[in-house]
């Protein structure tokens, strides 16, 4: 019996091909009376939900943010679906929440649950109402408003989809592979390259950078930027959470060109992003330059070279999905570059 099935499975079912007679209801009574599951009808993809999230966050802090339900409510279920597994899945620490033995062994079996629920659903109902999407951080809206474009309301035949909607949400760009793999997300919006295997992905934005500075900045009249003046200033940068691949790639492609910046890390949040550079003296950036256009409180100037890095973004899916199908479509159709 597969995972799935034994996870929807009737009781009486499971019962039954289990080979064994019922527990005498004194036994039932006990074990009831202490929390544990009689079966696997007591629990529900709830709290398998809350579980993995609160082992991909780390903490149940930013699990329940993530959830938008409350921290003591998720503790409560997460000691409910302890109860009722009659094990301690997570030690509880200052520093968040490790698995325990019992939570690795649980983790192993269960993690695959939510992506075989959803492709089931998916192979009995083939037309989805809503694309869940993640967003990383500091993407353009041209961007946003391309990949809404290209789509909405498309589905693998090609033809229109009346009532379908993207729902686009912020997801830190580490986090995205997971969640593609567990159905949590059909598509998301990163920055290239993507190191995860399993992926395919379309481009929708590429451009070249330019060094950004607060409009007061000394460098920013200057008739045109040299190497020497970026040897002094340090890089406000993505850390490796936030744009995995690209963080690491972008550095090393400026260093072959003469400039080996010292990094200051930032989320990827655009206000701290703006806040951070406004700061200090000795900060610039890289941006596109459309990326910035518009904002009165930065100041884009181009790099040195005429053949500066370029900024990337695709819309990524799990290869060999309903998804990924759709979005080669799609990419055909816009012209986006497909990458298998």
């Amino acid at each position: 019996m597969s995972v799935l099935h034994e996870r929807i499975g009737s009781s009486a079912l499971y019962q039954t091909e289990s080979g064994h007679a019922p527990e005498d209801s004194a036994r039932v009574a006990a074990r009831r009376a202490a929390g544990h599951a009689e079966h696997v009808d007591d629990f529900d993809m709830r709290h398998l939900r809350y579980f993995l999230t609160v082992v991909r966050a780390g903490t149940v802090s930013a699990a329940a943010q993530e959830l938008r339900i409350s921290q003591p409510s998720l503790s409560q279920q997460i000691k409910r679906l302890e109860s009722r597994v009659g094990a301690s899945l997570f030690i509880r620490s200052s520093r968040g929440v490790e698995l325990t033995a019992s939570g690795r062994a649980f983790l192993r079996e269960i993690q695959s649950i939510p992506g075989q629920l959803r492709s089931a659903i998916a192979a009995a109902a083939p037309t989805p109402r809503v694309w869940p999407v993640g967003v990383c951080g500091g993407v353009p809206t041209e961007v946003l408003a391309e990949v809404q474009n290209g789509l909405a309301g498309e589905q693998a035949d090609g033809a229109a989809r009346a009532g379908t909607e993207l729902r686009m949400r912020h997801v830190g760009a580490a986090d995205q592979p997971e969640l593609l793999h567990h159905g949590e997300l059909a598509f998301g919006i990163v920055r290239l390259p993507v190191t995860t295997p399993g992926l395919v992905g379309a481009v929708v934005w590429d451009e070249p950078l330019g060094v950004v500075m607060r409009p007061d900045h000394r460098l920013a009249a200057r008739p045109g930027l040299t190497w020497d003046d970026l040897a002094t200033q340090r890089l406000l940068w993505y850390d490796e959470g936030c744009a995995p691949g690209y963080a690491e790639t972008i550095p090393a492609q400026l260093a072959a060109l003469g400039w080996r910046a010292e990094l200051h890390p930032v989320d990827d949040q655009q206000a701290l992003f703006v806040h951070t550079l406004q700061t200090a003296c000795d900060l610039v950036a890289l941006r596109p330059r459309l990326a910035v256009q518009g904002e009165t409180q930065l100041h884009w100037r181009p790099l040195p070279t005429s053949a500066a890095p370029r900024e990337r973004l695709a819309v990524t899916a799990l290869a060999g999905g309903r998804a990924a199908r759709v979005l080669a479509q799609v990419a055909e159709r816009q012209g986006w570059p497909f990458l298998a």
